[in-house]
């Protein structure tokens, strides 16, 4: 089992509410947090709420308690899963699969038959016919509690994790575990990271009021991490060492790009060149 990193409640007491555009006059007089007004409500807890586990497909998806029983008969804890982790070997269970991509993924017959395959809930955009099981998304809803204005139309979620926080909440789960969602710098998933922290933000929120909520998170994982506290530490020798690389890779590719330019404007006049040529032999010989 790979170690991991517990976060829980303390005793301060700052109100979460939901946050509307800032009026910048009535800001200054009220001297609210952030000169934001903020008026939302903590989630109510429910009572006897089994914890969760939210399955992803990297290397620590395997560690979730997907055995742990309780008296030798009911599971400790619901697992919700991506559809792609249904083809994992490590991942032993699924309670409930997430598929919230567009029909031109799920429509392919390995996806539709994968999800028809499963036995437990399947949560979508829709409800669809070639999916007898699957769910609506409450999209509406969530979005209605949870966007805020300074968010323009769409709603901060950039990946299907934190559609999946989102809704755990909503469900009254308080104690939430994150398996095989490492969302590293040097994969397609670290742009999603900073919607997911979102949410994670707003669970730590409701945790700094006392509220009995937890979070798991793999020691593997990138999410709420910070490589080094701003200010008061520095970058380490490995950073700078890496970020100078990085600078120098991309120089690299600048001069190469910068050559290949050259070489296709000469490989173009020569080409002009000799199509200049062959109309001139074409004409020399009567052809034209």
């Amino acid at each position: 089992m790979s170690e991991t990193k517990k976060v829980q409640g303390g005793n301060a007491s700052l109100p979460v509410k939901k946050v509307q555009r800032a009026d910048p006059k009535k800001a200054i007089k009220q001297q609210t947090v952030n000169r934001v007004i903020i008026d939302a409500k903590v989630k109510p807890i429910v009572k006897g709420k089994k914890p969760l586990c939210i399955i992803g497909t990297a290397g620590t998806s395997k560690d979730a308690p997907y055995d742990m029983q309780l008296n030798g008969e009911e599971y400790v804890y619901d697992i919700w899963g991506i559809n792609t982790a249904l083809v994992k070997e490590d991942v032993k269970r699924l309670d409930v699969c997430f598929e919230m991509h567009p029909k031109r993924y799920w429509g392919m017959p390995a996806v539709t038959d994968r999800l028809n395959d499963f036995g437990g809930r399947i949560i979508m955009q829709d409800h669809y016919k070639q999916i007898p099981k699957s769910e609506a998304y409450p999209r509406e809803a969530i979005k209605e509690k949870y966007h805020l204005d300074v968010m323009g139309d769409n709603i901060y979620v950039t990946t299907t994790i934190t559609w999946m926080l989102l809704l755990a909440l909503e469900e009254g789960y308080t104690d939430i575990s994150l398996y095989g969602i490492h969302m590293a710098h040097d994969t397609e998933y670290a742009y999603q990271r900073a919607s997911c922290s979102w949410v994670l933000g707003i669970i730590h929120g409701w945790i700094l009021m006392g509220n009995p909520y937890k979070i798991f998170i793999p020691e593997e994982s990138q999410l709420l991490k910070a490589e080094y506290e701003y200010g008061f530490d520095e970058p380490t020798k490995m950073m700078q060492f890496l970020k100078g690389r990085q600078e120098g890779m991309k120089n690299g590719i600048q001069e190469a790009n910068n050559q290949i330019n050259s070489l296709n404007i000469s490989k173009w006049k020569t080409e002009g060149a000799m199509s200049e040529a062959q109309l001139l032999y074409e004409k020399s010989a009567g052809w034209k």
